[in-house]
């Protein structure tokens, strides 16, 4: 009979040993590297880099899942005149590169924003993928983005939690012919 509960204890034991490294990993991971956190967190924006990426205060780059947006666009030169006064560039009309990045300046820069991760974490650039909302009204960042037409629709699994929102975002703004789908 004491053998048995002997037997029985020791294997309690090495049973509890053999979870306690696990949980204690899991809650390091949460400590050194949040961005692996399974929940969301709070942040805020610094500076919008494209229309899809976006990055935090804590230097931390976030791309958007969900979408492709067209790349930001390209600074120009500037040019001065013979008092060094800017000669500003007239143009007709802004490119839609150019209106979708203001869009997503104003949008998020300098905002508090909510970042919700997926399955996957990072991307092949180390970027941390995420959906972002804004903190304030809880605006779903991706899919406005969607709505106005400033992104191509891009499912990759296995981020597939916003799925169907993103896609009836798409769907309306090449039903209203707006952003990427106007044909003009």
């Amino acid at each position: 009979m004491k053998h048995r509960t002997v037997l029985i204890t020791f294997c309690i034991i090495g049973l509890l040993c053999s979870l306690l490294p696990t949980f204690s990993t899991a809650a390091q991971d949460d400590l050194f590297f949040p961005s692996l956190s399974s929940h969301y967190k709070k942040a805020k924006v610094l500076r919008v880099i494209s229309a899809d990426t976006l990055e935090l205060t804590n230097n931390e780059k976030i791309r958007l899942i969900g979408l492709r947006a067209l790349p930001a666009p390209k600074n120009t030169k500037v040019e001065r005149n013979q008092y060094g006064f800017v000669i500003e560039d007239k143009k007709p009309f802004d490119t839609l590169e150019e209106k979708a990045f203001s869009f997503t300046q104003r949008l998020l820069e300098g905002k508090d924003v909510r970042i919700e991760l997926d399955t996957q974490k990072k991307d092949n650039n180390f970027y941390t993928l995420a959906y972002v909302f804004l903190s304030d009204n809880n605006l779903f960042v991706n899919e406005e983005i969607l709505k106005k037409g400033f992104a191509h629709l891009q499912i990759r699994p296995p981020n597939m939690k916003y799925t169907k929102i993103l896609r009836a975002a798409y769907k309306k703004a090449r039903g209203e012919k707006r952003g990427l789908h106007n044909s003009y």
